[in-house]
């Protein structure tokens, strides 16, 4: 295979901390011949200069400097600048094993490469709290896919309680014309799964999908923060954004049931709403929420689309949103309170 035919695309943003852990992890890799390209997004507390730096001494590294524009619009950079045959994308405060793109390049087709035929090889990853990891797998098989079996996936890649594929664009080579070919789709009003803005059109795209076995190359960093004390009023606009979005990206790319996928994703991120609101140290919480989901068209929605839940904490949540009376709200909340204040306990 070519020379540098892998890019991984770092976005920069205000990560001083972490960076160096990040780099690092990539300048070490076991396969060597790789472009690297650090997007700084307008940072201001030194990450900048990091980036620099390291340039100076690794001559695979490039910097771009830009303007903050959030993080879509830092990687939908680099991807334009990129010039591998393959893109990986690693967020600046996570990091990766250093056998990552060796081991996932062993799946890869110099011949599919050669002729146009486009893929999506992932690992799986590890979530990494302060005193906490935990591994995360797709919950499809691991195995490469295509054709028929392709199409079952792309049928369910929405509104499921556990998404066949995960949706991160992270841990996964990925064929950079793929990307290149759907960054029209991009919405960078987006707030709220930002990364299937992109993942949903190049899976519904991609030739050939291989998920790798075990392989949990990456590490997802969570750093615990307080909770918030507000309700975040725009998170509807982003949740009907995303209906939008992701609907005409559906329909344009011909999936039957769109509707249908779309309607119980929906539901499913109207959980992120609920959570939210139930955090929030806000006057008027029980009219609030009686506001949100006693009101159509959320209301008729909830009641017209089941979703399958198994979380017992996602089970008193979906009860919630549909019985948003005063007492199911008030003892929903008083029980979340309560598992935040654990949770957090844990992890000091």
């Amino acid at each position: 295979m070519p020379e540098k035919l892998v890019s991984v695309i770092i976005p920069v943003y205000n990560i001083r901390d972490y960076i160096s852990n990040c780099i690092e992890s990539v300048i070490d890799q076991t396969y060597k011949d790789i472009e690297i390209i650090l997007v700084d997004d307008g940072a201001s507390d030194g990450s900048e200069k990091l980036c620099d730096e390291y340039a100076s001494r690794d001559e695979r590294i490039r910097v771009i400097h830009k303007a903050n524009g959030g993080l879509m619009s830092a990687w939908s950079t680099g991807v334009k600048e990129a010039t591998g045959h393959y893109v990986m994308f690693i967020d600046g405060d996570d990091w990766v094993d250093t056998d990552m793109i060796e081991s996932l390049l062993e799946y890869a087709d110099e011949g599919l490469a050669q002729s146009g035929i486009t893929e999506i090889i992932s690992s799986n990853y590890i979530i990494e709290k302060k005193n906490e990891r935990r591994k995360v797998s797709h919950p499809i098989a691991s195995g490469t896919y295509a054709g028929h079996e392709l199409k079952d996936i792309r049928s369910r890649l929405l509104g499921e309680e556990n998404r066949p594929v995960i949706m991160s664009r992270c841990m996964k080579l990925i064929t950079r014309k793929l990307i290149l070919d759907n960054m029209v789709y991009l919405n960078y009003d987006i707030r709220m799964a930002e990364d299937v803005n992109i993942m949903l059109p190049c899976l519904l795209d991609v030739d050939r999908l291989t998920v790798v076995n075990d392989g949990f190359f990456y590490h997802y960093r969570t750093v615990v923060d307080s909770m918030a004390h507000g309700f975040d009023d725009g998170l509807l606009d982003n949740l009907r954004l995303n209906y939008e979005t992701f609907s005409g990206i559906m329909k344009d790319k011909g999936v039957g049931n769109w509707k249908e996928q779309m309607d119980r994703e929906y539901v499913r991120l109207l959980f992120v709403v609920m959570k939210n609101l139930l955090r929030a140290d806000v006057p008027g919480l029980i009219n609030k929420a009686r506001d949100i989901f006693a009101t159509d068209p959320i209301a008729a929605l909830i009641k017209n689309t089941p979703v399958s839940v198994s979380e017992k904490s996602n089970k008193l949540i979906y009860f919630c949103m549909k019985h948003p009376i005063a007492p199911v709200v008030i003892i929903t909340r008083m029980i979340i309170k309560s598992f935040d204040r654990v949770t957090a306990g844990a992890l000091l």
